[in-house]
């Protein structure tokens, strides 16, 4: 388990920009003539199909539609990702810990892939990506995906989750499907919600009873009308207290160097020195919707969302006495702990913004729509409680880590128009433009981030240069790029004999540095009576490396031989290092989906879905293995540039792989009288397997480094590290004025492998656990709700972490376990609507 380094936004010119967006887009409509699914009933999306709107057992592929209110209701403090986890079996949603930025960004899986191989739109914009790469996460390891966090759960009216390869729809990124989220479109009244939540957990690995993770979340939504169309203004602040599940130490001093035989170190014995768990964060929301006519015909429309967070990562503890070549030294007196040792704490400022501006409307029998959207993501990553230990006295214990800005800028031209060609057979054809701009940046820390100080020459002690925790970007790694896309698409949608319809697509599409890229899709889907439908698919999607995979430096700790921490430098493929150690420049993958299933609605309320799916992915993307440079003299890492590292790695297309699963859902809706009745279940399988791993550049065993080019631990996270299957059972039940929820979770069992060097490479299966989530909920008055419930009620844990994993018992849990590690949580809110 390694560290995550800083990584943050250079600049704040993006406020601006963003400001304006939002600002400049006031009057909107938040659906397209494309995705009109705000308006659409509860069941009924066309996100599967452009302009061909069909209920979700009518889709040829599978979708699954979840209303603005049911996502709130599972995810009490406000975590959308947290939400899709709990209602969407295909959906997992690892919660990352210990590891720097990679406390504070939350993004999620789609059938197991990785969480950059999910597209997401808001209102059926392609919303952007975070700025920071997950370098130290182990699952989405290396990724930049959609933050989930920067969306406001209270603006949603609705989600559909489009389980299906869609990148001939909808361009780079949908390998394994597309969620769209539909902001609310209130025209009059206002509603506020309240919630107040905490843990009360006995984690047995611990043994004592603990409370921690309160988290108090304030909403409030205002609507009027706007001509004949709407204005809808939101706003929410959250506070979240943290969460602390680590262990007892028994001895980890080994792992920041520390000595085993001074009483300075000895003396923290048994005592709680990590934190691991959710971090301390608070931040607010604000957003719009809006639409209005300006002409017969032609609508104006836009919306904006605008997300400010403060994150508290957790690093690993620093005891106090180091080992030396020279003998023991000990942190100065002045420096943060003292002579108690310290953990630093990674203090994440995230700022994000996105705005789309756009008119929609009928020209010459065509359903005509174009829109501009900016977005834009920037992280600053500061360290606090930390020091450079080759500068001794004179070291600050406050370091700026780096700065990290991405944005892009997306226009769109969409047309629809409906025929009907023979003997009235019907035909949807769309076709469409877009043009995006997109840019990175990173920028450098303070000088004493990554200072080598005196105290580093072997001379003297010979002791760690750069922050703890870190160091800080250098100025020779700070990095600009920029890349242009175009793409164009065509899509019909037809019915040509009764119950029989056919969905094709095509997409071409060309990256400024990553080449073109087609795409295709064909889907059908047949009644054969009695309620029964067969349908299937056939696609091909593409993913071009993020902006950040090709242009980022960076330096993390991890662990090494002995478990101790090593500095490891991840190159940029660019790189004069890079290249002479043979790193090719990126290319984007390549996916081949099938899919196949059948629907069946045998009886009034029943519904019942099974379908099977198989991804391929060519030229996945990856970190390398962390090639270890501790065998080669300081001559040749001077040679090489790397000096001051003890191991590299760098980005590769090196890996072909192959997911297999199953998806099964059902639903049952009854009337008990009054009271209605609702029973549900939900399950998914997803298995993915490593079909081909290229071989290492002959450049590195030409200098003296060996290894395979993809790891133990780089493959546990591509074919292991995520669960392999899930279970949902959920019933709910209601007569007003109350209601009541009750839902079961199976989350699957998990292998997550390590590897340590020199040959220590352990691992540990995780059985897989049940979560028990109920709540019940009842109306004061026609304006006045209230809720009591839990997540987690019987506070199941994971299995302990084993001892070779543990870091001497510190890292009593493993922090990416599905059920995760804070136990249970219990929560009030209430709803008051004017």
């Amino acid at each position: 388990m390694t560290r995550a380094r800083g990584t943050a936004l250079v600049g704040m010119e993006w406020i601006g920009g963003t400001a304006f967006v939002l600002l400049a887009s006031s009057p909107a409509a938040a659906q397209t003539a494309t995705f009109a699914n705000i308006d659409a009933p509860a069941d009924v999306t066309v996100i599967a199909a452009r302009g061909a709107p069909r209920s979700v057992a009518e889709s040829a592929v599978p979708v699954d539609v979840i209303g603005g209110d049911t996502i709130r209701q599972a995810s009490p403090a406000g975590d959308l990702g947290q939400a899709l986890e709990q209602l969407v079996p295909s959906v997992n949603f690892p919660r990352q810990s210990n590891s720097g930025v990679g406390d504070a960004v939350r993004a999620a899986q789609l059938r197991g892939l990785s969480p950059d191989q999910l597209l997401v739109l808001v209102n059926g914009k392609r919303y952007h990506t975070t700025s920071t790469l997950a370098l130290d996460s182990t699952i989405g390891r290396g990724t930049a995906p959609v933050d989930l966090a920067t969306l406001p759960t209270g603006a949603i009216a609705r989600v559909d989750v489009l389980r299906d390869g869609a990148g001939a729809q909808y361009g780079s990124d949908a390998i394994a499907g597309v969620i769209d989220l539909g902001l609310d479109r209130r025209a009059s009244g206002a509603i506020a919600d309240l919630s107040y939540g905490s843990n009360l957990t006995a984690p047995g690995a611990i043994g004592r009873r603990l409370r921690d993770g309160a988290t108090v979340q304030a909403a409030l939504e205002l609507g009027t009308g706007l001509g004949d169309g709407f204005l809808t203004v939101g706003g929410d602040w959250s506070h979240q207290q943290g969460t602390d599940r680590a262990g007892y130490d028994r001895g980890g001093y080994y792992l920041s160097n520390g000595s085993a035989t001074d009483p300075r170190n000895t003396r923290l014995l048994g005592r709680r020195l990590f934190k691991l768990g959710d971090p301390a964060a608070s931040g607010f929301h604000l957003w719009y919707n809006a639409e209005t006519s300006v002409a017969p015909g032609l609508t104006l429309y836009g919306f904006g969302i605008a997300q400010v967070r403060r994150a508290l990562g957790s690093n690993f503890f620093r005891w106090p006495v180091i080992v030396d070549g020279d003998g023991d030294d000990y942190l100065p007196v002045a420096q943060p702990g003292g002579t108690a040792g310290f953990r630093p704490v990674s203090v994440i400022h995230d700022r994000d913004g996105s705005g789309t501006l756009g008119l929609r409307g009928a020209v010459g029998g065509w359903r005509v729509d174009g829109s501009v959207t900016y977005g834009a993501n920037a992280i600053d990553d500061d360290l606090r409680e930390s020091v450079n230990y080759s500068l001794g006295a004179a070291s600050p214990t406050r370091f700026h880590l780096t700065s990290l800005r991405s944005d892009q800028l997306v226009g769109d031209l969409d047309l629809t128009r409906d025929y009907e060609v023979g003997l009235a057979v019907p035909l949807t054809v769309s076709g469409g433009i877009e043009l995006r701009q997109e840019r990175w940046r990173a920028g450098p820390g303070d000088p004493a981030s990554y200072a080598v100080g005196p105290l580093a020459d072997p001379a003297m002690l010979g002791l760690q240069p750069g922050a703890q925790a870190g160091p800080g970007l250098t100025p020779e790694d700070a990095r600009r790029v920029a890349r242009s896309v175009a793409a164009g698409y065509v899509e019909t949608s037809t019915e040509p004999l009764p119950g029989i319809t056919v969905d094709l697509a095509a997409r071409a599409e060309r990256y400024s540095d990553a080449g073109a890229a087609l795409a295709g899709k064909a889907a059908w889907r047949a009644a054969l009576g009695h309620g029964v439908a067969l349908r299937g698919s056939v696609s091909n999607s593409f993913r071009a490396p993020a902006l950040a995979q090709r242009g980022l430096s960076s330096t993390t700790l991890g662990f090494g031989a002995g478990g101790q921490l090593r500095r490891i430098a991840t190159l940029a493929v660019d790189s004069p290092a890079a290249r002479a150690l043979g790193a090719a420049p990126l290319r984007a993958e390549r996916s081949l989906n099938l899919s196949g299933g059948i629907v069946a609605a045998p009886a009034g309320g029943l519904r019942l879905t099974l379908d099977l799916f198989q991804i391929q992915v060519r030229r996945r993307l990856t970190l390398s293995e962390r090639f270890d440079l501790t065998a080669l003299d300081e001559a040749a890492r001077a040679a090489l540039g790397l000096e001051r590292y003890d191991a590299i790695n760098f980005f590769t297309n090196a890996v072909d792989l192959r997911t297999r699963g199953i998806e099964a859902t059902g639903e049952q809706r009854l009337a008990l009288g009054a009271a209605r009745l609702t029973l549900s279940a939900g399950y998914s399988y997803a298995a993915s397997a490593i079909r081909r791993v290229a071989a290492p550049p002959p450049q590195l065993a030409a200098h003296g480094i060996s290894g395979a080019l993809v790891g133990l631990e780089e493959a546990n996270t591509l074919d292991g590290a995520a669960p392999r299957d899930k279970l949902i059972l959920g019933a709910e039940l209601g007569r007003e004025p109350w209601s009541a929820m009750l839902r079961a979770t199976r989350f699957g069992a998990v292998t997550h492998q390590f590897d340590f060097g020199a040959g220590d490479t352990p691992s540990q299966r995780f059985a897989a656990r049940w979560s028990l989530d109920a709540e019940w909920s009842f109306s004061l008055s026609p304006r006045l709700r209230l809720a009591v419930g839990g997540i987690n009620l019987a506070d199941a844990y994971p299995a302990p972490s084993g001892d070779a994993i543990n870091g001497a018992g510190n890292l009593a849990y493993d922090p990416l376990s599905p059920i995760g590690v804070n136990g249970r949580y219990l929560y009030a809110r209430g709803r008051i609507a004017f």
